[in-house]
């Protein structure tokens, strides 16, 4: 019998049943390589039945699938119509290359793209449907994770956007602000913690991470300016001056505006106080000097930059809409002319 067996302890037979090993390895690693590529295709498929065709798609997909032209070439042609904001064109051509283009790289590239089509048109529910289908197969991409928090925050569904939140950190770690921006939010929008409460962990955030200035004391200038004033951070106020020229003179801290040169420009530009003869900003030296000549027939309108980007908007906000980026916004200030409500009554 010995000469039909190798002996077991024969290098030889070490090298045999490597070898026998490898071989059944690298067939199941190619089967299951196929199985989840085929797989992945028929997820995909599925997906793209589920979407309904947003206009006159058909001769245009018709034309992806007959046309000569490269897939490249067919996304530069489908972000040109996304600048153009014609998105209709643009989901079709990346629904046509999808279905096209079976390779797993394009694929996660074009399907990105579709979703970022869907976010920027409003359809929040394709996206995140079209986001959730790329982390399904590729659960570790950054992009994907980062849209799908902003979906979850115009739906306002906080606790889930703090959920992905938590897993967009273990790869990117640089977005404490971020998590610390949506935490905020579940503050505010916690209508079971009263407002004196909200206002005192808003200062602990506040005094602790010294992030998020605009939106924590734009809330505490409306709901309890007194708290605002005695907490306030003066290195704040030319973010702030659209939040403090809306103030009423009855909540005004007149020890606070004394200090501070620019408070006192701001509110006697205003007309709230009288504490200067010019200013350095040329908006509000001119309002000081009409008053000064008994002409009150302007006013402060406000428009608001992104430090990060650069994009104005004639809105205040807390994320920038055009780069996403968080506690960016810079207060820029206007002349207008002043607005009088007249009472046209019959009495």
């Amino acid at each position: 019998m010995d000469t039909f067996f190798i002996e077991f302890r024969d290098p030889l037979f070490g090298i045999v049943v490597f070898f026998i090993l490898l071989f059944i390895l690298s067939f199941l690693s190619y089967w299951w390589g196929r199985y989840k590529a085929a797989k992945e295709h028929t997820d995909l498929k599925s997906f793209l039945g589920k979407f309904e065709s947003l206009g006159e798609g058909d001769k245009l997909a018709e034309q992806v699938q007959t046309n000569s032209l490269t897939s490249e070439s067919w996304l530069l042609l489908a972000q040109s119509f996304e600048h153009q904001g014609n998105y209709e064109k643009s989901v079709e051509i990346y629904h046509a290359l999808l279905s096209k283009n079976r390779d797993p790289i394009f694929q996660k590239d074009a399907l990105l793209l579709l979703g970022k089509s869907f976010f920027k048109a409003g359809f929040l529910e394709r996206a995140r449907q079209t986001f959730m289908q790329i982390l399904h197969n590729s659960p570790r991409t950054p992009q994907a994770l980062h849209y799908l928090i902003l979906i979850y925050e115009q739906l306002q569904q906080y606790d889930k956007a703090l959920e992905v939140m938590e897993s967009l950190q273990e790869l990117s770690p640089g977005t404490s602000n971020e998590k610390l921006y949506i935490e905020c939010r579940i503050l505010l929008n916690d209508h079971r913690i009263d407002i004196d409460e909200k206002a005192q962990k808003l200062l602990e955030l506040y005094s602790t991470h010294r992030q998020l200035g605009y939106m924590i004391f734009e809330w505490l200038f409306t709901y309890r300016p007194a708290l605002a004033w005695r907490h306030y951070d003066q290195s704040l106020s030319q973010r702030l001056s659209d939040v403090l020229w809306r103030l009423r003179d009855e909540n005004l801290d007149l020890d606070i505006i004394a200090s501070n040169t620019f408070l006192r420009e701001l509110f006697t530009a205003k007309g709230s106080v009288d504490l200067c003869l010019g200013s350095s900003v040329f908006e509000l030296d001119v309002l000081i000097a009409l008053r000064r000549c008994g002409v009150a027939k302007a006013a402060l309108q406000f428009e608001y930059s992104c430090d990060e980007c650069n994009t104005i908007s004639f809105l205040p906000f807390h994320r920038c809409p055009h780069c996403h980026a968080i506690d960016s916004l810079q207060s820029i200030m206007n002349l207008s002319k002043e607005r009088f409500e007249e009472n046209n009554s019959l009495q």
